[in-house]
């Protein structure tokens, strides 16, 4: 007898679509100093992952979709998170801001996402506006959840545990957390830090 895989429409992942979309800010993780390799040059850099429910886009369960977007944890008006927060705050960053500038303030915070089609053809954050003046936003269905790698080396994995197997993975391969033994098994070890589901 046969067992013949298919995929379903059921099966398929549901992403937020192209446009631009209400949204709001409910996750910002440390994910620690991470490995990146250019052009056969090794760098380590902190990074950062900032995810956003979208209230008009709906899960097959009918809650608001989520999305992400990785960052290096940088304020310099080049850097992808610089030049995102600047937009979205609607002016730039001053030079004590970007000495002690806690970006775990933005949860909760409103803005507008203008989101496009990456590569792979899944959707993607390209740019981050404020949400109009007068404007509202659908209550907030998904709790805040912060995530720090100093809140972790110090016994606190509450939230550690909320997060996704990849992304707790991710976390684990950080400079910071390398030697630490676990026993959550090195299942995701080998994913790249790009395409990690969520």
């Amino acid at each position: 007898m046969s067992i013949i895989a298919t995929t379903s429409s059921s099966d398929k992942f549901v992403g937020v679509s192209t446009g631009v979309h209400k949204a709001r800010c409910v996750r910002m993780i440390d994910l620690g100093t991470q490995r990146s390799e250019y052009q056969g040059e090794v760098s380590w850099k902190r990074q950062i992952l900032v995810s956003w429910e979208v209230p008009s886009e709906l899960s097959n369960s009918g809650e608001p979709l989520l999305i992400s977007k990785f960052y290096t944890l940088s304020l310099h008006e080049k850097s992808n998170l610089g030049k995102d927060l600047t937009a979205w705050r609607g002016r730039a960053f001053t030079e004590l801001e970007k000495q002690q500038f806690d970006i775990t303030a933005l949860l909760g915070v409103p803005c507008m996402l203008n989101i496009v089609e990456g590569r792979n053809g899944n959707t993607k954050v390209g740019s981050v506006m404020p949400l109009p003046k007068n404007d509202t936003l659908e209550p907030q269905f998904h709790e805040n959840l912060q995530f720090s790698i100093d809140d972790f080396e110090n016994g606190s994995n509450e939230a550690f545990m909320a997060l996704s197997e990849g992304i707790r993975n991710i976390i684990l391969r950080s400079k910071e957390l390398e030697n630490m033994n676990t026993d959550l098994g090195d299942e995701n070890n080998g994913a790249d830090i790009g395409d990690v589901p969520f």
